[in-house]
């Protein structure tokens, strides 16, 4: 009798080396904390924001195929994304300064129509960082899909440009609807996170990546 309580016992727990169920949720949250953290610091000159997105995406997307995250690795990613995607991020101040220019002309009442113009300025703002999102994510497409088998990817590289990704980015956006909610959604959610509580910034980048890889995993699945 106590033998056989001990062998069950000894079947109910894990043996070493085994994951416990809930180990890869307490892992990919980890990753994504720290990708927020990753994010934020090579986003800090602003204009590589779009290849520290790109970046955090392709370290999440190494996460859930389980190749290596390091540290060393994402700043590899950084570097590649930022010679691929510079034009983005040279543009990106750019539209930022045209959408707080529109809100303040019409906020001022000085501009005729001024509800519909800041409704369409919002409205394209939106559109525009969905896409933005959506191309960080098609950054990293010659990575294997998270969870596939395969070897371990090199160095990633925009293939064919910056506006075959962009393109790539719109097609996807358009295409895929419910898949840009979601982004939308988690863009949202970034903004009142932020509102509410300032320093939930260094999360927010972390989010962003995950929606990305998340949304295109959905979407390849749903092929």
């Amino acid at each position: 009798m106590d033998t056989d309580g001990r062998e069950d016992e000894a079947d109910t727990q894990p043996a070493g080396g085994q994951r416990v169920a809930g180990e890869s949720r307490f892992a990919l949250l980890g990753e994504t904390l720290l990708t927020g953290l990753l994010v934020l610091v090579g986003s800090l000159p602003v204009v590589t924001l779009p290849a520290a997105l790109a970046a955090g995406s392709a370290h999440l997307r190494r996460h859930l195929g389980g190749y290596d995250t390091s540290v060393r690795m994402f700043a590899r990613d950084w570097v590649a994304a930022a010679r691929s995607l510079w034009v983005l991020g040279a543009l990106l101040p750019l539209a930022a300064s045209a959408v707080v220019v529109n809100t303040g002309l019409t906020a001022s009442g000085v501009l005729p129509g001024a509800s519909v113009v800041r409704w369409v300025t919002w409205g394209a703002a939106a559109c525009v960082a969905v896409v933005l999102v959506r191309v960080a994510a098609a950054w990293s497409d010659d990575e294997p899909a998270p969870g596939s088998p395969g070897t371990e990817p090199g160095p990633v590289s925009g293939p064919g440009g910056v506006w075959v990704l962009v393109s790539r980015g719109a097609v996807r956006a358009r295409d895929d609807l419910s898949g840009s909610a979601l982004v939308l959604a988690a863009l949202v959610m970034c903004v009142v996170l932020v509102w509410m509580l300032t320093p939930l910034v260094l999360v927010t980048g972390g989010l962003l990546s995950l929606a990305a890889v998340a949304v295109e995993t959905r979407r390849m699945n749903r092929l």
